[in-house]
C-alpha cells in the first residue's frame, strides 16, 4: 500500500515536470515569435554600441577570446528582455557574437572599426537569431 502511494506521488511529480518544461519551451517560443522590430532594433544599437566601444581597445583586446567574452556577457545583460527571455542558447548568441567579430574586425589590419557595412552584417545577424 505505502509502495503504490510512492508510485503515485512520482508518478505525479514527473508528470508535473514534464508540463513545467512544456511550458517554459512554449514560453521561449512564443517570446523568440513575437520579437518585434523595436526589440531588434533595439539590440542592433546595443551590439553596434558596444563593438565600437571593443574596437577602441585595439585588436589584441579585441582577439583576445577572454576579454571578448567579457564584452558578450556584458552586453547580453543589457539587451532588450524578450530577447533574454529567449535565451542565449537558442539564439545561439555566443556563436553569433563570434561571427560579428570574425565579420566585421577579421578585415582591419591597423585600427579596427565598424563602418556601414559592418552595421548592416550586425543587423542580419541579429535578424537571423531570431529566424
Amino acid at each position: 500500500m505505502l509502495e503504490d502511494i510512492k508510485n503515485k506521488i512520482n508518478q505525479n511529480v514527473k508528470g508535473i515536470s514534464k508540463e513545467i518544461n512544456n511550458s517554459a519551451s512554449a514560453a521561449s517560443e512564443m517570446a523568440k515569435n513575437k520579437a518585434d522590430s523595436v526589440v531588434l532594433g533595439l539590440a542592433t544599437k546595443i551590439i553596434i554600441s558596444s563593438m565600437n566601444g571593443i574596437a577602441g581597445k585595439g585588436l589584441s583586446y579585441i582577439n583576445n577570446d577572454k576579454k571578448y567574452q567579457s564584452i558578450i556577457d556584458k552586453t547580453w545583460e543589457i539587451l532588450p528582455l524578450p530577447m533574454r527571455l529567449v535565451g542565449k542558447d537558442t539564439l545561439n548568441y555566443e556563436d553569433n557574437m563570434f561571427f560579428i567579430r570574425k565579420s566585421i574586425f577579421g578585415k582591419d589590419k591597423e585600427k579596427p572599426e565598424v563602418d556601414s557595412n559592418d552595421k548592416s552584417i550586425i543587423s542580419r545577424t541579429i535578424k537571423k537569431m531570431f529566424s
